[in-house]
């Protein structure tokens, strides 16, 4: 019996290092994705020259909104740009990932990857990478749970196309801290307009009445390093761009919802081409000195 086990191990590493990687794709059982491929023509294409695939599984094209598949189903553009979005030149395994690492895709853009080592949660622009280090004969495949649509605009294009965040919007033109957002491997806590007028408007005013006040509350929204919503943890305090106070995430409803502080993640992992933006339902005060 122990013998026959080793034969099919052999074999199934025999035929996985023959496979092309569409065919591995179908060995695998991602469906969803081959058929889009060959709709595409993007199967021929991957056949040839060496490619890393990051594949979404069935379930994760199951959870794309349907309007969205839809809008995808018509215009075969949009469709190949989105496949290629999952597509890098080169057979790139799972040791050569580091955090942060940003990774030149098929279509163009670029794709961050984080590790976060407390819970081993590997993720490709906030998406899990669940199986690693598919090989076939001409590359690699990596499964991800969830289908990558390329961000458009960074952080602050992000905060100034929100009608949601026009509030915050104006108090980063007011701060002068408009270029420091625009740097690379941030996360943003983004207080809603609702989340501003739940503050007295004393407390507006004496915070939009010093400068330095104002960018102490700002910078403590923002932290320096780019964490998505898989890579948060209770008790976590994660340092923000003011050098004076921290934020602890809290797992609230079973874990199922996140709070910083005493405020709780409204619209969670926001990809932006520079890092991450989760909403939030309060405005986060830090205890900070120049706030006394």
């Amino acid at each position: 019996m122990m013998k026959l086990f080793g034969l099919i191990f052999v074999v199934a590493v025999v035929n996985s290092q023959t496979q092309t990687t569409v065919e591995r794709l179908k060995a695998e059982g991602f469906t969803t994705l081959v058929g889009f491929l060959d709709s595409t023509g993007l199967s021929d294409v991957l056949n040839n020259g060496t490619y890393t695939i990051f594949a979404p599984t069935n379930a994760a094209f199951s959870a794309v909104p349907a309007a969205t598949l839809a809008a995808l189903g018509n215009d075969p553009n949009l469709l190949k740009d989105v496949l290629l979005y999952h597509v890098a030149g080169g057979s790139i395994p799972s040791s050569a990932v580091t955090n942060e690492l940003m990774l030149s895709m098929a279509n163009g853009n670029d794709a961050r990857f984080n590790v976060y080592t407390h819970n081993n949660i590997v993720t490709i622009e906030g998406s899990q990478i669940s199986r690693f280090d598919l090989t076939a004969s001409n590359g690699v495949i990596h499964a991800i749970d969830s289908v990558m649509m390329a961000p458009t605009t960074d952080l602050v294009g992000y905060v100034s196309g929100n009608s949601d965040l026009s509030t915050l919007f104006s108090l980063v033109n007011q701060s002068g801290l408009a270029s420091a957002l625009q740097k690379d491997g941030l996360t943003l806590f983004a207080p809603t307009n609702a989340a501003f007028a739940r503050l007295s408007q004393a407390q507006i005013d004496d915070i939009t009445g010093d400068i330095n006040k104002l960018q102490a509350v700002l910078t403590y929204h923002v932290v320096g390093s780019t964490q998505y919503s898989l890579g948060l943890y209770k008790k976590e305090n994660l340092p923000t761009l003011n050098p004076n106070d921290n934020l602890a995430v809290h797992m609230v409803h079973h874990g199922a919802d996140v709070k910083v502080n005493n405020a709780l993640v409204t619209d969670a992992d926001n990809t932006v081409t520079n890092g991450v933006v989760h909403l939030i339902d309060h405005v986060l005060l830090p205890q900070d000195p120049v706030l006394g």
